[in-house]
């Protein structure tokens, strides 16, 4: 009887500490996320219309882009140390979507720019340079002899294969150990449950990460997006030199249909030989998929082409050259 009680005894003491070390580490079955996350990717691609939110955050310095245009200098002046946040209706075929974007600079005034892409043009109103009901206009239609999908309208278009492209690239090599998720279903905006999945980058992983993002994913990205037209030689080249660095952590949130709805990129990163850290944080949240979310701003009647502006911007003794 003594000698039962004894291995009865040993047996709970292996029971519990079995329970414990699952306990502290976790019953994640990380390969099966990681398959979770790439179904979910290849299903943004059933996306045909949809409400879109979310915000856009960078603190970063002037050596981010090194040398560059002055546009594109313009451009990043006016997004780094600015809370960028929009919201909208997209509808991929036809093409079209209604934005509303506040740019608000750190210390200043929020600066309201609605947007419309319609019937391949882009339409924008930016108060400095338009008057009230005044939209400028851009025509983003691809010269006949360009293939198609490399202008604003086409990229709208190939949102859903584009987001599953990309998400694949990120994901396809990396470790499923970098993954991890909450023990609960998480509650998305509308109050519908969902599973939250997260890479994260810590300073056990920063090392293969990092690796991995510059030796297998930012090389294609920085080639798929200029292909897109979604990044120009100066943005590529710029991404290319990008090194993450933790803490940094990439959170989706996936609905019961199985969409990715809510994402969340926290990310600190270095760029090129540089030791300056920057910080971005961006969140993009989808509802109402494919249930034909209705559009409301309609095409501007007052509108002013690019090159009348750029006429406009000219300086005197130029025009008379």
């Amino acid at each position: 009887m003594l000698s039962f009680y004894r291995k009865f005894s040993i047996y709970i003491a292996l029971v519990a500490m079995t329970g414990i070390a699952l306990f502290l580490t976790g019953c994640t079955d990380n390969k099966q996320l990681k398959q979770d996350l790439l179904q979910a990717a290849a299903k943004q691609q059933e996306i045909v219309n949809y409400r879109f939110q979310g915000s856009v955050e960078l603190k970063a310095d002037a050596a981010l882009f090194g040398q560059t245009s002055p546009m594109t200098a313009t451009l990043f002046a006016l997004l780094k140390d600015s809370q960028i946040d929009y919201k909208g209706v997209a509808a991929l075929e036809p093409p079209r979507m209604e934005a509303d974007l506040s740019v608000t600079p750190a210390g200043g005034t929020a600066i309201d720019i609605p947007v419309l892409i319609k019937d391949s043009k882009l339409y924008f109103h930016m108060p400095p340079l338009n008057k009230q009901d005044e939209y400028m206009t851009l025509p983003i239609a691809p010269p006949k002899d360009q293939a198609s999908g490399s202008d604003a309208s086409g990229a709208l278009k190939n949102t859903g294969r584009l987001t599953a492209e990309i998400t694949k690239q990120l994901l396809s090599g990396a470790d499923p150990d970098w993954l991890q998720t909450t023990k609960e279903a998480v509650t998305l905006q509308d109050g519908s449950p969902g599973k939250q999945i997260a890479l994260s980058v810590t300073p056990k992983n920063e090392q293969a990460v990092a690796d991995y993002l510059n030796q297998s994913v930012l090389p294609s990205l920085s080639a798929q997006l200029k292909t897109n037209g979604l990044a120009s030689d100066a943005w590529s080249s710029a991404l290319g030199a990008i090194r993450l660095r933790a803490p940094s952590s990439i959170e989706m949130r996936i609905d019961s249909d199985g969409f990715i709805r809510e994402q969340k990129w926290d990310l600190v990163f270095t760029s090129g030989g540089s030791a300056n850290e920057h910080h971005l944080i961006w969140t993009h949240d989808l509802s109402d998929i494919n249930r034909n979310p209705a559009f409301a701003r309609e095409v501007p009647a007052k509108q002013k082409s690019l090159e009348e502006l750029l006429r406009f911007l000219k300086p005197a003794g130029a025009a008379q050259k």
